[in-house]
């Protein structure tokens, strides 16, 4: 009796712990499958990545390689597609600050306080190396999400 009672606490515990990791699982929001990254003069890199449904026009951004606040931070950015350009941009003392226009395989980076902009272009290689669900996991974590 008592080893069959220790069995069915054991199910039980596995099933209440299989039910909350699968809804873990659930919650992560969906994002891209690919990483898209651009690389710039003097070590700049600008990872993007399509957060939440496409509709909600949302990427995840990370600034890599200058000496910046923003350094490696990832943030979420509001994406704006125009006839001519794809606009990345945050609130920045409360305003809307256009961060990273991309045109075709080209881009200027824009960091708030810097009075120079930063050229990237479209890197094969540095998209490659990026993993979506990596790059979500390192944002989740970084926001406390």
């Amino acid at each position: 009796m008592l080893v069959t009672r220790n069995w069915a606490a054991l199910m039980l515990g596995l099933c209440i712990t299989t039910g909350v990791m699968a809804d873990n699982d659930t919650a992560r929001p969906q994002v891209a499958d690919r990483v898209v990254a651009y690389s710039g003069t003097q070590g700049v890199k600008v990872w993007t990545l399509r957060y939440a449904e496409r509709s909600a026009n949302q990427a995840l951004v990370q600034i890599e390689g200058v000496d910046h606040d923003w350094d490696k931070r990832i943030q979420q950015m509001t994406v704006e597609k125009t006839s001519k350009d794809t606009r990345y941009s945050t609130q920045v003392d409360g305003k809307k600050y256009v961060a990273l226009i991309v045109q075709g395989n080209y881009g200027e980076l824009y960091l708030p306080g810097e009075a120079q902009t930063a050229s990237v272009g479209y890197d094969e290689g540095l998209s490659s190396q990026g993993n979506a669900q990596h790059f979500l996991t390192d944002y989740l974590e970084q926001s406390g999400k």
